[in-house]
């Protein structure tokens, strides 16, 4: 319980400090959002000084920032400074999508990726164990977006299988899972194939099939159950590379989510929106992380019982 409530301390500074960072980052990248909105070469100077006092870009950092905080303390995550629509709207509409997409490729990535490297394991150096090392090695070598622009040539244009852009259909979120999923999915197989063949090589294995213990109960239960270890913690490291490759995928295949929510806003310099989405999507790789380390303590006996805390 100690642990527990120091992870959760340490996650909320970590959260501060998230927010206290992408507000100087985006501050510090040229140009405003009142320049975006109006045209600096054909709108007089009074005009664009009359919006950015409206919009409070007068103000100093420190009290922009103050303003800031103070609402997202109380739930206040403000307008938009492009469109004036709420930034809880914006997320709202987003943030179903981006979900959708993520889970989708999580689900892929484990779903498929576990199952698989338990059965290279267990049938180690036959031609199935080498078809998917080599398949994982392939999709952990070429890169995410290369990797997208070809699924779209080759399903969406080459053979017209299925759509490209857009959310229109349930087929729409075909292609972009499966690209988000490529490389977590070929990370998990190979993690999950290495643990499991520590555990066939540990002693107890052999103690169980000495004593007549089912072979199946032996791998899909003994053995999968001491493997999760690292594959618990690989989870935490895969939900931040999804939200990393997200921002990507989403841009490419014109995914209406949070990623190109968040580029859109970057771009167009609206603080609210940039700020509130990248706090959210830290605030998702933070809370992944907490997590991931209370439960490989409860995976790892050892560690609950004072041995070394994970990384």
């Amino acid at each position: 319980m100690e642990y527990a409530v120091k992870r959760v301390g340490y996650a909320i500074f970590v959260l501060f400090l998230a927010s206290l960072v992408t507000y100087l980052a985006l501050r510090a990248t040229p140009g405003n959002v009142a320049s975006s909105v109006l045209n600096p070469a054909t709108t007089p100077p009074e005009v664009i000084a009359e919006l950015r006092a409206e919009l409070g870009l007068d103000d100093s950092m420190w009290q922009q920032y103050t303003d800031y905080a103070s609402g997202l303390l109380t739930g206040d995550l403000g307008f938009s400074l492009v469109n004036r629509t709420p930034v809880s709207t914006l997320i709202g509409d987003s943030a179903t999508y981006t979900v959708v997409l993520a889970a989708a490729a999580f689900a892929l990535a484990f779903g498929l990726g576990v199952p698989i490297g338990v059965l290279a394991a267990l049938n180690q150096d036959g031609w199935f164990d080498r078809l998917v090392r080599l398949v994982a090695s392939c999709m952990q070598a070429i890169p995410n977006f290369v990797l997208a622009l070809l699924a779209v040539l080759v399903f969406g244009v080459r053979l017209g299988w299925l759509p490209v852009s857009g959310a229109a259909t349930a087929s729409s979120l075909i292609l972009p899972a499966l690209v988000l999923a490529a490389e977590p999915g070929a990370l998990t197989t190979r993690v999950t194939r290495t643990a499991v063949l520590e555990q066939i090589a540990a002693d107890y294995t052999r103690t169980l099939r000495a004593r007549g213990v089912p072979r199946r109960r032996i791998n899909w239960i003994h053995i999968l159950r001491n493997s999760l270890s690292p594959i618990i913690s690989l989870g935490a490291i895969q939900i931040r590379t999804l939200l990393g490759y997200t921002l990507i995928v989403e841009v490419i295949f014109r995914w209406p989510g949070l990623g190109t929510q968040l580029v859109q806003a970057v771009l167009n310099r609206d603080y609210p929106v940039a700020q509130t989405l990248a706090l959210l999507l830290a605030a998702v790789v933070i809370v992944s992380s907490t997590l991931s380390d209370l439960m490989y303590r409860w995976a790892d006996p050892r560690v609950r019982l004072g041995g070394s805390e994970p990384s």
